[in-house]
């Protein structure tokens, strides 16, 4: 919205709204019903956010992907449609447009055509962002006005200026300037020399600093929350933090909701601001049944539960028990959360289950205890593990018992976990077990997983992941299938049954490696906005001492963003097979 004033100029007070998907500047639609017309619009002269803005507010537009429109109202729209694209055009600084429009009533359907010449751009000739008071000085708004996309030279932008002024807007009200207010802010526009100014000017004010805060529930002692805050009252004010603590509260399992309110209203001359933490609890109960499918697993049967709050300690128990025609196993933890300010957690575990694949069947059972906690960034799990397993395997079968320390470290760093556009993830685990102590077998165990995604444009992604491990052992055959390497599968090189690669003795018959090297290299082309499609090569193996034949699987897939991670389905070929045969491969999941 553009107002006028003497002398030529224009100020820009609104942006109008745009960004609704375009649609196809030459729609064919339905056979014309006898009520009405159908009308296709053909525009022509402009591209990119141009055409979309025009597409989102032409009404003619809109009539055309109606089955059928009065014919006087097809003539209205098509009036008005030189108005309203000039109107359209304004936010992206061109204010002088020539637009020829026409209508073919004669043909079926009707066509109407507008071709626009957007003229001489407006340019910006005089930019002026100023930070007065306290803000001046802080590194967080010296990083954000490095940030805006607005240059003296440029052709004028409405989004962004708007764009410009609400990340300021937002990172005032983060960083606690909470009485900061614009002293200036507005686009003046000279139409007789398509010039402009931006001008914005941002009075901070002091920065509030964190009050008491106060915790309103009854489930769980408070001193088992009140780690979880992460700030000290008189710590500067900064809102990642409160939504940090609403996140890590209501990832326990004792609240349904976390709201988090700062109380700006009861702040007092010191500019400390209270903090209300308003809590409902979860059913201290939960049970679960579901049904799926994997190509790793075939059909499967799922039964959990979960008893979120055993005492106010925050004691918790969880339990599952699954059923398919590979794994037929149950489990049960007790989890103690300790160990604050970082989230920690000591869990006991038992474990009992038959798990048959194509290269092994094994009985197995553990009982072990972990100690879960955050060192910085990454997840460190330390646990001792009484595990017995008895298998067959290839030509080697035996019963092992082994008592392993374990170690692994978990990181990852992602704009977005479900599906991200630029990501870094990886896990590393160590585990081992000494002969005659508490142990059948000596053996040490490295493995580690790396991930990593980027986007290379807006549609398209690439994702490489590499896995690598070694086992250090003199007595190989004794380990159970567990613990030696496989390869092949969803989430190893496709196109082959899962586990079903590695050295194989004499009889042809796989026996697992003591290494693992595996690669992979996908390329993906996002095609709708919850749609792509992707191209993927595998390759790896499990090996004896890192040397042996190369396994390569590749092949496509399709990809849906769902509200719970990513949905491939691949189409895997192996090319280490006679005749290359197709294997397809489901899995669900988020990217990190």
């Amino acid at each position: 919205m553009a107002r006028r004033f003497p002398g030529g100029f224009v100020a820009a007070l609104g942006l109008t709204i745009f960004g609704i998907p375009a649609f196809p500047a030459a729609a064919h639609l339905h056979a014309q019903p006898a009520d009405g017309v159908q009308v296709r619009v053909e525009i022509s002269g402009i591209d990119g956010a141009l055409l979309r803005n025009v597409e989102a507010l032409a009404g003619i537009v809109r009539a055309s992907r109606s089955r059928a429109v009065r014919p006087g109202h097809v003539y209205r729209l098509h009036d008005k449609a030189p108005e309203t694209i000039e109107r359209a055009l304004q936010p992206f600084g061109y204010y002088h447009p020539k637009i020829q429009a026409s209508l073919d009533t004669e043909s079926t359907p009707w066509v109407a055509r507008y071709v626009i010449d957007p003229g001489p751009p407006v340019m910006v000739e005089r930019l002026d962002i100023r930070i007065i008071g306290e803000a001046e000085t802080d590194s967080a708004f010296q990083a954000a006005l490095g940030r805006i996309t607005i240059a003296e030279g440029d052709t004028l932008s409405h989004p962004a200026y708007e764009r410009a002024r609400t990340s300021l807007d937002l990172l005032a009200a983060d960083r606690g300037y909470l009485d900061a207010v614009w002293d200036s802010s507005f686009i003046r526009v000279d139409l007789e020399r398509n010039r402009s100014e931006i001008v914005l000017h941002l009075t901070s004010g002091p920065r509030f600093r964190f009050g008491d805060v106060s915790i309103d529930q009854e489930w769980v002692d408070v001193d088992i929350l009140e780690p979880h805050i992460g700030f000290q009252p008189g710590d500067p004010f900064d809102s990642s933090f409160l939504r940090d603590l609403q996140s890590n509260l209501s990832g326990t399992t004792y609240f349904a909701n976390v709201e988090i309110v700062p109380r700006r209203d009861l702040a007092a001359d010191d500019l400390r601001v209270p903090i209300e933490i308003r809590a409902s609890a979860r059913k201290t109960q939960r049970w679960e049944a579901g049904v799926g499918y994997g190509t790793d697993t075939g059909p499967r049967i799922r039964l959990a539960t979960e008893f979120r709050r055993l005492n106010r300690r925050g004691h918790f128990a969880d339990g599952d028990a699954r059923l398919s025609t590979t794994e037929q196993s149950i489990t049960a933890r007790y989890n103690i959360p300790v160990g604050f300010p970082n989230p920690s957690l000591w869990t006991l575990t038992g474990r009992y289950g038959r798990i048959e694949w194509t290269t092994s069947k094994t009985i197995q059972g553990f009982v072990g205890l972990s100690y879960a906690h955050l060192r910085g960034e990454v997840r460190e799990v330390l646990a001792l593990r009484y595990q017995e397993d008895d298998f067959t395997v290839a030509a080697d079968t035996g019963v092992s018992r082994l008592t392993q320390p374990i170690a692994s470290w978990t990181f990852s760093d992602a704009d977005n976990r479900l599906y991200a556009t630029r990501g870094i993830g990886g896990v590393l685990e160590l585990r081992g077990a000494l002969d005659g102590f508490g142990s059948s077998a000596s053996f040490f165990r490295a493995w580690t997983s790396l991930k990593a995604i980027q986007g290379l444009s807006p549609r398209i992604r690439a994702v490489v992941r590499g896995d690598a491990g070694w086992i250090s052992t003199e007595q190989f055959r004794q380990l159970p299938p567990s613990i030696r390497f496989f390869a092949g599968g969803d989430r190893s090189i496709r196109g082959y049954d899962y586990q079903s690669l590695g050295p194989v003795n004499e009889n042809g018959d796989v026996t697992g490696g003591n290494s693992l090297l595996v690669g992979t290299a996908e390329l993906e082309y996002r095609i709708l906005e919850k749609w792509s499609g992707a191209v993927f090569l595998d390759a790896g193996n499990a090996l004896r001492d890192f040397r042996g034949e190369v396994a390569v699987g590749t092949g496509f897939g399709a990809r849906w963003i769902s509200p719970v991670g990513l949905v491939r389905v691949d189409v895997g070929f192996g090319l280490q097979k006679e005749g290359n045969p197709v294997r397809l491969h489901l899995s669900i999941g988020p990217d990190f």
